[in-house]
């Protein structure tokens, strides 16, 4: 390995390494978005959206490490993707902890109402956005591609979350003798729209690492996903190319 190579190699470590710490940052981001929630904790909401700035200076680094990586080393074939892929992961990333700052801003405006959990299922879609984004990681990290495959399958279960609960809402608040007010339905529907951003975002993620291991992107093209065998021929056709 010539020294050109030896400093690609670890570019692309380095790089990785900074993917990971950011996923990790943005992962406490949700968890205590959460309990800011839950617990009507305005306190907690405010660290969360204090901690964006260090999420954003992570982002900002990663983009110039792989700017630099591309005119410094020119990667092919996987490493080029990886590194393209870092930089669409890295958008995808800083959303999510976007949304975990939405959602702690929710949580100060209901900190003297009853709080998200009196909305049924969205306990429920919370923990699995969560789960989502914690499978993504573990996803990217092990460099699993039959993980990531199966994942991208999941977008529809993130907007059937989101449409039950929103019908729930509008059904109560239809209802004689509710006991909803509409200004707390309005923080709920948002933090359920955060949610499902999270959820479809995590598995874009997981659609990255797909892509770079196959040269084939899953992004709009759903139907792929559930036709593997189309993909791997799809691949043959294009010569094997990694």
């Amino acid at each position: 390995m010539n020294q050109q190579e030896n400093y690609l190699q670890q570019m692309l470590v380095t790089l990785r390494t900074r993917l990971l710490v950011m996923c990790a940052s943005v992962g406490i981001a949700l968890e205590e978005a959460d309990k800011a929630l839950a617990a009507n904790d305005p306190g907690r909401a405010a660290a969360v959206i204090e901690s964006d700035a260090a999420i954003d200076e992570l982002e900002n680094d990663i983009d110039d490490m792989a700017l630099r990586l591309l005119a410094r080393t020119q990667p092919v074939a996987g490493d080029l993707r990886f590194v393209v892929s870092a930089l669409r992961m890295v958008v995808d990333l800083e959303r999510i902890g976007d949304e975990a700052v939405s959602m702690a801003e929710q949580a100060i405006l209901m900190q003297d109402m009853p709080g998200y959990g009196v909305i049924p299922h969205v306990r429920v879609m919370f923990d699995k956005a969560r789960q989502a984004f914690e499978q993504a990681v573990v996803i990217f990290r092990e460099n699993d591609v039959e993980a990531a495959l199966d994942m991208s399958r999941g977008e529809d279960e993130a907007v059937q979350c989101e449409v039950r609960i929103i019908q729930g809402i509008m059904e109560r608040l239809s209802g004689h003798g509710t006991d909803l007010e509409p200004h707390l339905a309005m923080h709920i529907i948002l933090v359920t729209r955060s949610l499902t951003r999270i959820w479809r975002r995590s598995i874009n993620i997981a659609e990255h690492v797909y892509f770079i291991n196959q040269g084939l992107t899953l992004k709009h093209h759903g139907e792929l996903a559930d036709e593997p065998e189309d993909i791997h021929r799809a691949r043959e056709d294009r010569g094997g190319e990694e």
